[in-house]
């Protein structure tokens, strides 16, 4: 992690980092009186795709770009307590994809698919068919309600990976995701303001499927052009002020933001009546302060992961 301190030194990572703040600011101004989900803390972000693109080609100065950018934004209508923790977890999102990458990717995010677009359509809609039986047996509804739009969504996002990324970049996507929505919904949930089975899914589901969606239609295009440039931050860097990529911290970070979403979502539906949680916290772990406390494990593995990327 020390390139987040060394890149400073660099003019050009600067330049990269005001480039990185503008362009995510700029996009996600407009809709936060637009399109709000939860008013005064998320709104419908199609500038979600601009941390995980800019992290890929910029590295460090993607993850304060990102956390600045979000910051700006927030001064136009979202602006509180959780912004520190927006900061905080736009950080990771614009951190954890080209760390992650050095290690479970390497070389261009850009591939040459040996799948077919045939077999590409017949995974996708397979993929698709089996998200939307779960969200049945999740809402016990029937199929013509949004199931039907997650079928088709899921299958758009599986197909345009598979033709034009990699398995390794969903990975990457989720990690990233579920990290700033886990962080910024656990802090939210700490002050008492929004509870985090709300805005945590909103912003992991948020960044998840406008970057699924859009990443795969930018990325190749894109890359190769700032390749050309000579801007992609491993050419801008001496290789001395970046740090060598851990696997385990890889590891550790899957761990940490998958295991919260799953126990932060338990315990808000209440699964602290079933015994586990609620025989050591008692009735603590209802309210925000109990959550917060059974989350930190957690969060602390996310610092752990964070520290050894």
């Amino acid at each position: 992690m020390k390139e987040l301190i060394t890149m400073w030194k660099n003019t050009r990572m600067i330049v990269l980092v005001a480039v990185t703040a503008a362009l995510y600011a700029a996009i996600l101004i407009p809709f936060k009186v637009a399109i709000p989900l939860v008013p005064g803390f998320t709104e419908v972000r199609p500038a979600n795709v601009i941390p995980i693109l800019c992290s890929l080609m910029f590295g460090p100065a993607a993850a304060w770009g990102a956390a600045i950018g979000n910051t700006i934004a927030d001064a136009f209508g979202t602006f509180g307590l959780g912004t520190l923790f927006g900061f905080v977890g736009n950080f990771l999102y614009g951190y954890i994809p080209y760390k992650m990458w050095q290690t479970i990717g390497k070389g261009t995010p850009i591939v040459k698919s040996y799948i077919s677009p045939m077999k590409s359509s017949i995974i996708a809609l397979v993929s698709a068919i089996a998200v939307g039986l779960i969200t049945w047996l999740i809402t016990r509804a029937y199929m013509q309600n949004p199931q039907i739009y997650i079928v088709i969504l899921s299958a758009s996002i599986v197909f345009l990976v598979l033709r034009f990324l990699s398995i390794q970049y969903l990975l990457v996507l989720l990690t990233a995701s579920s990290a700033c929505g886990v962080f910024i919904g656990w802090g939210v949930h700490a002050l008492g303001l929004v509870p985090f089975s709300v805005l945590a899914n909103i912003i992991t589901l948020n960044n998840f499927v406008v970057s699924a969606a859009l990443g795969p239609l930018l990325i190749p295009p894109i890359y190769p052009v700032i390749k050309r440039l000579g801007l992609i931050y491993t050419d801008v860097m001496n290789e001395s002020d970046l740090s060598k990529p851990k696997m385990l911290g890889s590891i550790l970070m899957i761990i940490g933001v998958i295991g919260a979403l799953i126990v932060g979502n338990w315990i808000a539906i209440g699964g602290y009546d079933m015994g586990v949680l609620g025989a050591g916290f008692g009735q603590a772990v209802q309210g925000a302060g109990g959550l917060g406390l059974g989350l930190a494990p957690f969060i602390l593995l996310i610092i752990i992961a964070f520290i050894i990327m």
